[in-house]
C-alpha cells in the first residue's frame, strides 16, 4: 500500500463494503451504508475521495460504473496498526501487547496463540 494513502474512518466504512464485495455500484455502496443516516452526497464524496486517493477505481467497461478496491483490506489493517503504535505507544510493540494484557480478560485460547506467536518469532 502506498505510504501516502490515509483512510479515514468514515472512508474506511466504503472500503469494507468494497473489500467484501470486490465490485460495488454507488447504489449499492449507499444501500450498504443505509444504517448510517449519511446523505447520498456525502457518500458520493467519501467515494470521490478514495478514488482521488487512488485506494479504489472505476470500472467503466459496462453501462453502471462498478467501484473496486486497489488496495488490500491486510495492507490498510497494517498501515493502521503501524501508525497506531507509534502515534500512542511510539512505536513500541511490547508497550501494546503489555497493555492489551494487563488490561484484558484472555480466553486460555488467546493466551495460548499470544505464547505460540511469540515461540514463532522467537524461532525466526
Amino acid at each position: 500500500m502506498k505510504k501516502d494513502i490515509k483512510i479515514t474512518e468514515s472512508e474506511w466504512s466504503v472500503m469494507e463494503i468494497l473489500w467484501s464485495t470486490d465490485f460495488a455500484t454507488i447504489g449499492e455502496i449507499k444501500k450498504a451504508l443505509a444504517s448510517t443516516d449519511w446523505s447520498d452526497s456525502t457518500i458520493k464524496t467519501l467515494v470521490r475521495r478514495l478514488v482521488s486517493k487512488k485506494a479504489i477505481a472505476i470500472n467503466t467497461d459496462e453501462a453502471v460504473f462498478r467501484y473496486y478496491p486497489l488496495i488490500s483490506q491486510q495492507d490498510c489493517q497494517r498501515k493502521e496498526t503501524k501508525s497506531f503504535i507509534n502515534r500512542v505507544y511510539e512505536g513500541s510493540v511490547s508497550m501494546l501487547v503489555t497493555n492489551l494484557v494487563a488490561d484484558s480478560n484472555l480466553s486460555e485460547k488467546e493466551r495460548k496463540e499470544l505464547l505460540d506467536l511469540i515461540e514463532k518469532m522467537e524461532k525466526g
